[in-house]
């Protein structure tokens, strides 16, 4: 049996249906893990989504932005955006389906010495704490009685720190955000949400997430910042969203051998 974690799909399920022959996934005997974001800016969103809903409990899927985007258009009231490409879900039958599906996800995932989470982690948590935290926000999306409230309130820069004194939505929206928007952060683990580029570029006192010296020893998988291409100069900091919307590449990582396997993309529009 052999565990592939892939990164950031986006709606393009024929790249990800070649990668996966590429690697030679065998549906009924190996495993997926999916580093967020399975839809938007992609082709194909609807696709993509029932695939990886049809593998059940062989496949394991952390939740990316975009994906909660999707679940604030249909739970929360927003609506799209002219970039947003999920047209395909919103009319289709299974909607409803799909997103109560997408919302009973989670934001972190730990098996066989390794974590997964969409953006990232910060420094100023430790691993238990990041565990508490994603379980806390997870309970709230999952529960009948609040999920439509956490998505009407979802958006917002603000908190832009953590404190152990923040409560009601400001502390789940902060914690959502390092867990799906991370990119940049302060030593005190401040997050800046202006700069989307790569390493180079970042506003004064903000370094990437990773680059500060983490209490979690486990290694790290994510997605979301395709600008840096997968390259963090970390081992063990394993970067996953590798531009395949833009027309660089989609990428698998085994976790058995700790191979990557890549397959060029066509670009797509933004």
């Amino acid at each position: 049996m052999s565990t592939y974690v892939i990164g950031d799909p986006q709606g393009c399920f024929a790249q990800l249906e070649a990668l996966l022959a590429k690697v030679g996934y065998r549906r009924a005997v190996d495993r997926l893990w999916f580093a967020g974001d399975l839809i938007n800016r992609g082709p194909e969103s609807l696709a993509t989504a029932r695939f990886v809903k049809s593998l059940g409990a062989s496949a394991v899927t952390v939740l990316g932005n975009h994906d909660l985007h999707f679940l604030a258009i249909v739970f929360g009231g927003h609506r799209p955006m002219a970039s947003d490409t999920f047209a395909d879900m919103l009319e289709a039958p299974d909607c409803l389906e799909i997103a109560h599906w997408l919302r009973g996800l989670p934001l972190m995932h730990r098996e066989h010495g390794f974590v997964m989470v969409h953006a990232g982690l910060p420094h100023i948590w430790t691993l238990r704490q990041a565990e508490t935290h994603a379980r806390e926000v997870e309970s709230v999306m999952r529960d009948d009685g609040t999920y439509e409230n956490f998505f009407r309130q979802m958006y917002g820069n603000s908190p832009s720190v953590w404190s152990d004194a923040l409560d009601g939505m400001d502390r789940h929206r902060i914690i959502t955000n390092y867990f799906t928007r991370m990119r940049l952060m302060s030593s005190a683990g401040e997050m800046d949400f202006s700069h989307k580029g790569g390493l180079e570029g970042a506003p004064a006192g903000f370094r990437p997430w990773f680059e500060f010296p983490s209490r979690i020893r486990e290694p790290i998988l994510f997605g979301h910042w395709a600008a840096l291409d997968g390259a963090t100069g970390k081992r063990d900091m394993i970067g996953l969203d590798t531009g395949c919307v833009w027309g660089r590449h989609l990428t698998a990582y085994c976790l058995e051998d700790r191979s990557i396997t890549r397959v060029g993309c066509t670009e797509l529009a933004a």
